[in-house]
């Protein structure tokens, strides 16, 4: 539903499936796309914030966490930094994941989505392919995510956390169209950075959760 993402038409489980390897399990479709992009966004007080054209998306709460360098060192492969920068954000909001209208999360790999779902207290662990097997994370889902189509089907520059803030306001200021999500008022942004090594999360908001 977003017409500036890079590919437009579906892809089945066969689709993924019939993809080439590239390092096993993961096929091609597992894996973020390689695109040109760019994005940018604009932090300032909540004071100035209310006297601009658009209603601001306020920041409610943020964590992160670096665990290692080089993927050789990741403490537990099944476990990232996310289980540290998810409960941080949400304890500074006041909220939990069930509080959570829509969610913009980066999306790598597939596996990455699956392991930050778990991380950020989604789901519990190991049960990330049971909870997102009935549609979850689409459109009328109860967790509605990555609304652009992600880096899995949108863009992929290299660099992909600018796009999961910038969708993140477009939703909570009602600027999305056809993929918009009714009534969003919370939104959840997760970075992935290096190696599944830097992880970032930070919970915005409209004026009506402040």
């Amino acid at each position: 539903m977003n017409p500036r993402a890079r590919l437009q038409d579906p892809i089945t489980v066969d689709d993924v499936l019939a993809s080439p390897i590239q390092a096993s399990p993961l096929h091609k479709l597992d894996c973020c796309l390689v695109t040109d992009g760019a994005g940018a966004v604009v932090l300032t007080s909540t004071e100035r914030a209310r006297t601009l054209r658009r209603p601001p998306a306020l920041v409610l709460g943020t964590g992160t966490c670096h665990t290692h360098s080089m993927i050789s060192e990741m403490p537990d492969l099944t476990v990232t930094g996310a289980a540290v920068s998810g409960p941080l954000a949400f304890e500074r909001a006041g909220l939990t994941p069930a509080d959570v209208d829509v969610a913009q999360i980066y999306d790598s790999f597939t596996i990455t989505v699956l392991l930050l779902l778990e991380d950020l207290g989604f789901c519990p662990k190991g049960e990330g392919g049971g909870f997102v097997a009935d549609g979850v994370l689409g459109p009328g889902g109860a967790l509605p995510s990555n609304t652009t189509g992600g880096g899995l089907a949108y863009t992929h520059p290299g660099m992909f956390g600018i796009f999961l803030l910038v969708e993140a306001v477009r939703q909570l200021r009602g600027e999305c169209g056809p993929r918009q999500v009714d009534g969003a008022e919370v939104a959840l942004a997760h970075g992935s950075g290096g190696v599944l090594s830097a992880m970032s999360t930070v919970l915005l908001g409209t004026e009506a959760t402040a």
